[in-house]
């Protein structure tokens, strides 16, 4: 913008102004009073900060979730590119230069971005259907005999059952489903969704699959059973394989965020390659591409996220609560 001023000369000057990016009209986003904010300092990043004089509520304009962290966009999106690598967190934050802490908030709010992630998949084609057993050590959660020793032979409510389904294409699901062995409605409540133009289920014979699979007008093979060799369970077999090697990578875990990690698995997996590439640049390219997409999905999250109410989350609690621990004394 160009201002003419007369000087003291009388001669007229003009001097270019930039414009401040500045709404025409300020809305509290507290109180959705207009044009009552003032401004009230800058954050700790140099953000401009207004107050609302009728509720006097703080707010900046920018109130997306990245734009109130400490370090930059370029930090931001090399911790996801390490969290892709399956990068422990402390290797994270002491090559970051970051506080630990730091690195548990910003995995939180890639997990925050991924909550309905699984939702969204639609598997076709022919299916693949099993679940794995995860393992739960927490103290808290963990039942024990009279005899305080633990439950020991086959599959226990010691355990959590994890749905798992995938196609030949290589896309999956993995979701948490109950304590012990997941029953038929859990089955029909978690995965009916993802169901999309199915050709031919692929099981290993377990009833509750079998259930499950009646509401779908497809054929249905047992692989130990039936189909005389043609068809296995290998693929879906090999995905529980990585599900455990990427479990162990992170070991010492918060039980009641397993569903979050296993979004993230998912979309990992359902975002990699499957096919070996000869040019690293593809690699490369497709790893980046994931790094891009997360990040805009975390700066397009909705909710507030804080480092208190990321340790608030109750994550899948209502599953592991779902049996008492004097089950195995009554």
């Amino acid at each position: 913008m160009i201002v003419w001023r007369r000087s003291w000369g009388g001669e007229i000057l003009a001097f270019i102004v930039q414009e401040r990016n500045m709404p025409k009209y300020r809305t509290c986003p507290v109180c959705g009073t207009v044009n009552s904010s003032i401004k009230h300092g800058r954050t700790s990043n140099n953000i401009q900060r207004y107050k609302c004089k009728s509720c006097l509520a703080t707010y900046i304009l920018d109130a997306s979730t990245t734009s109130h962290l400490q370090n930059s966009d370029y930090t931001f999106k090399k911790f996801i590119g390490y969290m892709i690598d399956d990068v422990t967190l402390e290797v994270i934050a002491r090559n970051l230069a970051i506080n630990i802490k730091t690195a548990l908030y910003y995995r939180h709010l890639v997990f925050e971005s991924l909550r309905y992630y699984q939702d969204m998949i639609v598997l076709d084609g022919t299916i693949l259907i099993d679940e794995t057993f995860i393992r739960i050590n927490h103290k808290k959660y963990k039942l024990y005999r009279n005899d305080g020793k633990g439950i020991r032979g086959g599959i226990s409510f010691n355990h959590l059952c994890v749905i798992t389904m995938i196609n030949l294409n290589g896309k999956c699901i993995a979701k948490v489903a109950s304590r012990g062995m997941a029953k038929p409605n859990r089955f029909i409540d978690l995965c009916t969704k993802n169901m999309g133009n199915i050709a031919l289920f692929i099981h290993d014979g377990a009833s509750v699959q079998k259930q499950f699979m009646r509401q779908f007008d497809v054929p249905n093979y047992d692989a130990r059973r039936e189909g005389e060799g043609m068809y296995n369970t290998i693929l879906i077999d090999s995905l529980h394989s990585n599900i455990k090697r990427f479990l162990f990578k992170h070991a010492g875990y918060r039980i009641k965020f397993l569903q979050h990690y296993m979004n993230f698995f998912v979309y990992r997996y359902n975002h990699t390659p499957k096919s070996k590439y000869n040019n690293m640049n593809q690699i490369i390219e497709s790893r980046n591409k994931m790094i891009d997409d997360l990040y805009n999905r975390v700066k397009s999250i909705k909710k507030k996220i804080t480092y208190r109410t990321f340790l608030s989350d109750p994550g899948i609690t209502d599953i592991l609560e779902s049996v008492t621990g004097d089950y195995y004394n009554k």
